[in-house]
């Protein structure tokens, strides 16, 4: 069966883009012309659009469940994971029949108002929430009674249903090889848990705390990084403290909460005159696409990006059926990948 990639493809355009065609997006409209591409193609392809956008099924009589999903604007457009991610939940929701789920950025859905405007236009029966949470808006949907599960808001404080990967265990296992590979003093560059502004509930960090404390390892605080989630930061903040550092001194591995972190901080080295991995091993998580491609290639942790957006719409749609009385945490599995950028066994001349 065709899938939202291989009709963005076919056109040329973003899954983002094809998305908001194909679910006929009024609130971000693709012009008429790409519009159109994108339906031939799909048409071509085989994917079947499910034009019933209405909320009572024409032929059996029975609700239809119109579902929204919410993302931050920065994941936006063609977001190297949260593509994929939305790309699985569009295609399941094809497969199951339903409407496509109506897409907003979580700027447009901003304060009571904002959420009050997309329940009045679209008539949501439930909200999905990808990486990113918002106390008072949740409060409000569940007010309305209208089912909110989080997506990669794997966060131990969230009161709300998710589907995620384990990225505790993820974290555990990435840090356990660099360890197996000779580390003992290893960095970690990442961003804040949803629920507070610091790293301390994100699970990767959490992880990756247990992961050297087990190891009875010490904390290299100077080097634990907190971009904010931003890529340009994880390049100037890198770059400013290994410049105030001898060679002597730097870590010499680090672990990145994701792949967008790690790329930036790997340009940092090598125009610090550091090698990749023998001064410093790097590992990232989500495997996305041109992780493969770096120089050298970045070992990952593979994260099942279009299989969480599938598990997801089939949760939701589970979840209006009121199959989940309890809040249900459904983590799919990791794997590492282990390429260049940490395949460098250390012996203790090295360190």
């Amino acid at each position: 069966m065709a899938k939202l990639k291989d009709i963005a493809e076919r056109v040329g355009v973003s899954i983002s883009t094809v998305s908001r065609a194909i679910s006929n997006d009024k609130n971000r409209p693709v012009n008429e012309e790409t519009k159109q591409k994108v339906l031939d193609a799909a048409i071509e392809l085989g994917y079947r659009i499910n034009t019933k956008h209405q909320h009572i099924d024409d032929h059996s009589g029975t609700t239809m469940k119109q579902i929204a999903c919410i993302v931050p604007q920065q994941l936006m457009d063609d977001h190297p994971y949260f593509s994929q991610v939305l790309a699985g939940f569009h295609d399941q929701m094809n497969e199951l029949g339903l409407p496509q789920a109506i897409v907003r950025t979580s700027d447009e859905v901003s304060g009571t108002d904002g959420i009050k405007a997309l329940i009045n236009e679209t008539g949501v029966q439930g909200v999905v929430t990808i990486s990113w949470y918002d106390q008072e808006l949740i409060e409000f949907l569940e007010q309305k009674k209208i089912p909110v599960i989080g997506v990669s808001l794997n966060d131990e404080k969230l009161a709300i249903p998710v589907v995620d990967c384990d990225r505790m265990f993820s974290a555990r296992t990435a840090v356990g090889h660099l360890i197996d590979q000779g580390h003992t003093r290893i960095g970690f560059i990442g961003g804040p848990a949803h629920s507070k502004r610091s790293m301390d509930n994100d699970e990767r960090f959490v992880g990756y705390k247990f992961a050297m404390l087990e190891k009875n390892f010490a904390l290299p605080e100077e080097w634990i990084i907190n971009t904010e989630w931003n890529v340009n930061n994880s390049y100037s903040m890198l770059s400013d403290k290994l410049s105030k550092h001898p060679k002597s001194e730097w870590p010499t591995a680090f672990f990145c909460a994701s792949d967008m972190l790690a790329i930036p901080a790997m340009r940092a080295v090598v125009e610090k005159d550091g090698r990749i991995p023998q001064d410093i091993a790097f590992v990232g998580m989500d495997d996305i696409l041109v992780a493969q491609y770096t120089s050298p290639p970045l070992t990952s942790v593979h994260v099942p990006k279009y299989e969480i957006g599938k598990v997801a719409a089939r949760f939701m749609s589970n979840y209006l059926e009121g199959h989940y009385p309890s809040l249900p945490k459904i983590l799919l599995p990791c794997s590492l990948v282990v390429r260049e950028s940490s395949a460098f066994e250390r012996s203790t001349k090295d360190m």
